[in-house]
């Protein structure tokens, strides 16, 4: 049986809803939705504090730096969008672009968005497009006060925020747990040090990231575009690779650059680096089917782990590799 009409009635109800016990109040919140949580977190700053003290389900944010504000969770989206016009504050509607829309007072956007941090602790998706270097410095640190964990960071090929590279810094001091993504092509004497590592980067124009970086990687997905990288640089990687111990998360790589040619060896052969046997072979990762590879070579770590990879030149070089296999070391 849905809870909402039991919540609206709930709601509608002249009761002291602050003087419930603090888990009860965590049992109510549970039952709302993001709308009904924003609602609420509106009648007070206490009620606010309130729904912080109770807790809610792990509604996560997503932010785009324009009028737009996203709640969602195991496939539900609740979507928060801004009016000037008093009388469609607080409508919601479904209509042909979204299933759950909200009006809302937007005001500066970044400044509603620090609202809905009081209120939801997760950010899934931060997006470096719109906005100015000010606001998302501002934005960053006031998320680096709170301890808020941002799940994946988006930058744009094309961002309209001026100075990106400056960003870079203060993107490191973020909790960025899943995903980094940055498209955007940095002026040639960028450089850039990652303190810590999310679980996948995706690089455009990726020539700040050197050999010394992806030896250190952490990370399980790593995908470099426009890479410096070489053939003398990938077989220092796969050495150290086949140790063991070496990149326990590694699951899949993929370096796209002009410098991967056929003038030296890696692991002993020069490239192209392909299984030119029949039938053909096909390996691709049981969760993310796109990372896929047909006709590799098999490669063995020293404890057993089978990683396949694949070298091809032609106009633009690329190599791929995937780990499939992956054995957990001995404790």
């Amino acid at each position: 049986m849905s809870t909402l009409p039991i919540l609206k009635k709930f709601f509608q109800m002249p009761i002291a809803l602050l003087k419930f016990p603090t888990d009860l109040l965590g049992d109510i919140f549970k039952l709302c939705d993001p709308f009904q949580l924003y609602c609420l977190s509106k009648c007070s700053k206490r009620t606010q504090r309130s729904i912080q003290l109770g807790g809610t389900k792990k509604w996560k944010l997503s932010f785009r730096g324009r009028n737009a504000i996203v709640a969602s969770l195991d496939g539900l989206h609740y979507n928060f969008g801004g009016t000037e016009d008093p009388d469609e504050y607080f409508e919601t509607q479904k209509n042909w672009r979204f299933d759950n829309y909200m009006t809302i007072p937007f005001g500066e956007p970044f400044d509603v968005f620090f609202g809905f941090l009081g209120i939801f602790r997760i950010v899934e998706e931060l997006d470096v497009a719109f906005g100015s270097f000010e606001q998302f410095s501002k934005a960053i640190r006031e998320l680096i006060d709170r301890h808020i964990e941002i799940e994946r960071i988006w930058i744009g090929c094309t961002p309209k925020v001026e100075k990106v590279d400056k960003l870079m810094p203060i993107l490191n001091q973020l909790n960025i747990t899943q995903k980094f993504s940055c498209l955007k092509k940095f002026p040639s004497e960028f450089r850039h040090q990652f303190d810590k590592y999310p679980n996948r980067i995706l690089l455009h124009h990726s020539f700040w990231f050197n050999i010394s970086q992806l030896l250190e990687c952490t990370c399980d997905r790593i995908d470099l575009r426009e890479s410096i990288l070489s053939n003398q640089d990938m077989d220092m990687f796969f050495q150290k690779w086949k140790r063991p111990g070496s990149f326990p998360n590694l699951r899949w790589l993929h370096i796209a650059g002009e410098n991967i040619d056929d003038k030296s060896s890696i692991l002993e052969i020069i490239p192209p680096i392909l299984n030119v046997n029949n039938p053909r072979v096909e390996v691709a990762d049981r969760l993310y089917k796109h990372d896929n590879i047909v006709d590799p070579v098999r490669i063995t770590k020293a404890d057993g782990t089978e990683g396949w990879l694949k070298v091809e030149l032609g106009s633009w070089p690329e190599l791929k590799f995937l780990v499939l296999n992956p054995i957990a070391p001995n404790t």
